[in-house]
């Protein structure tokens, strides 16, 4: 069974009117239980829609959502539970925070779930440490943080309320590379030792070549693609087609092997000089390519 499913699932905005338009069409996916899914497509293709009907903020035209296996909109009075087990951080989730103190930011959401406070407090600091805050940043208001740490205790305050889902919407935008590095270690260290499933929308194909176990492409508010990260971003043509550009290094790969040169994709650096080493040997790729 999968943790999500979607079954035909479409979502149109302005319908029944002369604005009308498919923002998500005909979607069936399944995402894994414990998976890392990275979610990409060019600005328009549907990815904000899609995150949004998973967690039940946006409810489908058609088609279904199902958690666990059940449809989250059978009870629509006890959708806001569904938040609670599929949590999402949005683009810049910085610009939400609002409490006193760092602590009382990220206690707000198992506050929200009827958990009390020194609850709310043990799993306030546990998400904190997820994120690398230490403990003296706690007590200081939010708007004292760097905006790298304003960024990891927006996401702490999603994580403390400990749901099955995580979805992350460009959580790296705007960060310089070693916050950006950093945050998507901790994300990633967070995923393995919970086990929950980590959903991370991205224009960034570096990123999600670094992190995501499997990949799903949309275009045109339709999923064309949902297979291993290694196996979609080998089809770079077809993904140049649609507005989208893979890793440079995989694209450099993808090239040898259109010259002819007998190399697999590849999607980091290292990867890449471990399969062309032996090449080099054997002279099979020259230095100077």
């Amino acid at each position: 069974m999968f943790v999500l499913e979607t079954k035909d699932l479409t979502y149109t905005y302005g319908a029944g009117t002369p604005f009308q338009k498919n923002a998500v069409s005909h979607v069936s996916i399944g995402i894994n239980h414990g998976e890392f899914l990275g979610i990409i497509g060019h600005t328009g293709s549907g990815k904000s829609t899609l995150i949004q009907t998973l967690n039940g903020l946006l409810r489908p035209t058609s088609g279904t959502v199902l958690l666990s296996g059940k449809n989250i909109w059978a009870e629509p009075k006890r959708i806001r539970s569904v938040r609670f087990q599929v949590g999402m951080v949005f683009q810049y989730p910085e610009h939400q925070l609002f409490e006193e103190t760092v602590l009382k930011d990220i206690c707000f959401g198992p506050g929200n779930m009827g958990l009390d406070q020194k609850q709310s407090e043990e799993r306030a600091r546990r998400a904190a440490h997820f994120v690398g805050l230490p403990d003296e940043l706690l007590g200081k208001s939010p708007f004292e943080l760097s905006g790298g740490q304003k960024r990891r205790a927006a996401i702490a305050g999603v994580i403390a309320m400990e749901p099955e889902v995580l979805i992350l919407d460009e959580p790296t935008a705007g960060l310089d590379p070693q916050g950006r590095d950093m945050l998507l270690t901790q994300i990633s260290d967070y995923r393995k030792k919970k086990g929950n499933t980590v959903i991370l929308v991205s224009h960034s194909m570096e990123d999600i070549a670094r992190c995501a176990d499997r990949v799903l492409v949309m275009n045109e508010g339709k999923a064309v693609m949902l297979d291993s990260t290694k196996k979609v971003f080998a089809r770079g043509r077809e993904l140049e087609s649609m507005g989208l550009r893979v890793p440079q290094i995989t694209s450099i790969m993808l090239a040898l092997k259109e010259k002819g040169y007998p190399v697999q994709p590849a999607l980091t650096v290292d990867e890449a000089i471990e399969k062309l080493r032996p090449l080099l040997k054997k002279g099979k790729v020259h230095r100077g390519t």
